[in-house]
């Protein structure tokens, strides 16, 4: 399971229900709902199915177990800035990245700060979202279109590091 050093507290989700949940989401990743620039820069490949995931899978798994969307830059190890990075922090206050292990070269994410949750017209990737929030749903065996059961401190978190602070997202544009 990929969960920060914070780690997942117990308060609304357990670590079997959030190990579910990250199995689920793992098996519904592929190429269609990618980013597309990070699908131009370096494609997508199930041995990184986590790339170009953390905006669509950020929201999913706000939509089942709440609390707050983050945000932080990504930076190449060359201090060109490639994009941002998405995860969550739960309502017990632990971080959860899921998709953090999609770094592997390392790129360094920046301290993350809370942003608000994109709604209707500002959703720039609704197609994506809505394909994997429809896969996850099934192999979850929620019902579509319905509602979830169930209720984001800097560190190092799976696959990346964490330095500084970030200015706000403004949009999920790549590295994430």
């Amino acid at each position: 399971m990929s969960v920060d050093a914070v780690g997942v507290s117990g308060v609304g989700v357990g670590a079997s229900e959030l190990g579910r949940i990250e199995g689920a989401l793992r098996a519904s990743w592929g190429a269609d709902t990618c980013a597309p620039d990070d699908l131009a820069r370096a494609g997508w490949s199930p041995a990184n199915p986590a790339w170009g995931q953390c905006d669509v899978t950020a929201l999913v798994v706000h939509d089942l177990l709440g609390g707050e969307l983050m945000c932080g830059e990504v930076y190449a190890v060359n201090g060109e800035r490639q994009g941002f990075h998405w995860w969550n922090r739960l309502p017990d206050g632990s971080e959860v990245d899921l998709t953090g292990d999609q770094f592997r070269a390392g790129q360094v994410v920046m301290e993350g700060v809370s942003v608000p949750r994109p709604m209707g017209h500002s959703l720039r990737r609704a197609a994506e979202y809505a394909l994997l929030r429809g896969r996850v749903w099934e192999r979850l065996g929620l019902r579509p279109g319905g509602a979830a059961g169930g209720a984001c401190g800097p560190g190092p978190r799976s696959g990346a590091a964490v330095r500084g602070a970030a200015a706000p997202c403004r949009g999920s544009r790549g590295a994430g």
